[in-house]
């Protein structure tokens, strides 16, 4: 039988499919993934369980490589590190890089939930900042439960102070850049030591305090030395998920997508896990010595409004992407407004 032009194209056809089918599927592509806090720290798990979770329910677009934490890439160069596009996507407390993002200060001592900052404009704001200053995006502000998760905790019996709440005149404590203007506003002297040093810092004498959120101290055997929880608690997590921004432009509207929806994710689900996991930390340390030490009333008003005070007139030093005022209109409620 004579061979027609149909029966050409017919067998083209065949042949493009038979070649189709024969080419392996496009590789995912792949994104590396950092945490500035180490793998068995309670937020990174929570991070692991939220957002690296969601991730992996799809990799036909993106497939994420962890890379380890602070023990591969210290955690005050991570931001930075992304910033470059040599780290893809960071989990990071965002006063880790405040020397490059002003605004980075303002996340611990907001008292909006991270919803209402997505609906007044907040984060349309911080996004921008991000932007431009760390070639970044935002995925999420993640281990939100209260705006009560950090405390100070101390090695001796805590001295009272009328003006500050809390006496620490020549007291070394462990601070970072989150901490440092109330610490030195109640007299002590702050030290910047990473977590990974606190333990000796503790064990040595080096410092004799210092402020963390709750959960991962039992973790660090700091209970060994600390004997006082300060209470009442004050600040939330700073802790954010970003991305390189020049990377995520870079991807496919599906898989933007997917690693949006991972971040918000990580944002309203991290916190209750992270909820839990300080619980039995503080159960722990209870078990081993460590007091909640309840500040009277009055001293209790002081202190807060101390701590508070302090960091927002620090805060108020700085130049951001747009005024202050309307920066902190979007971040902070007046207590009792």
């Amino acid at each position: 039988m004579k061979p027609t032009l149909g029966s050409f194209a017919a067998a083209g056809v065949a042949a493009l499919t038979a070649a189709a089918i024969a080419l392996p599927a496009q590789a995912a592509t792949e994104l590396t993934v950092s945490t500035a806090l180490g793998q068995k720290h309670d937020q990174s798990q929570a991070f692991f369980e939220t957002f690296l979770a969601k991730m992996k329910e799809d990799e036909s677009e993106v497939k994420l490589k962890y890379i380890g934490g602070p023990e591969v890439t210290p955690n005050r160069k991570q931001g930075p590190a992304m910033k470059r596009g040599l780290i893809d996507i960071i989990m990071s407390p965002t006063t880790y890089y405040s020397n490059l993002q002003p605004e980075a200060r303002l996340t611990g001592i907001s008292n909006v939930s991270p919803q209402e900052w997505r609906k007044n404009g907040g984060f349309d704001i911080f996004a921008e900042a991000w932007a431009k200053r760390m070639n970044a995006i935002i995925l999420g502000w993640g281990n939100f439960y209260t705006t009560e998760q950090f405390s100070v905790w101390l090695i001796d019996k805590p001295k009272l102070s009328k003006e500050t709440g809390l006496d620490l005149k020549g007291m070394k404590v462990r601070s970072t850049a989150l901490y440092t203007p109330f610490f030195k506003a109640m007299g002590a002297i702050p030290k910047t030591i990473s977590p990974a040093e606190v333990y000796t810092a503790l064990e040595r004498g080096v410092v004799r305090g210092l402020a963390w959120p709750e959960g991962g101290v039992a973790f660090r055997g700091w209970q060994r030395f600390i004997k006082y929880r300060i209470l009442p608690g004050f600040f939330r997590s700073t802790t954010m998920a970003t991305m390189n921004k020049d990377k995520f432009e870079s991807l496919s509207k599906k898989a933007q997508d997917q690693i949006i929806a991972a971040g918000l994710h990580y944002e309203n689900a991290s916190g209750q896990i992270l909820k839990k996991k300080a619980q039995i930390d503080n159960e722990k340390i209870r078990k081993e010595g460590v007091q909640d030490y309840h500040l009277p009333p009055e001293y209790a008003k002081v202190y807060i409004k101390t701590i508070l005070g302090a960091k927002w007139a620090d805060a108020a030093k700085r130049k951001y992407t747009v005024p202050f005022e309307v920066l902190k209109s979007k971040m902070f409620k007046e207590p009792g407004a």
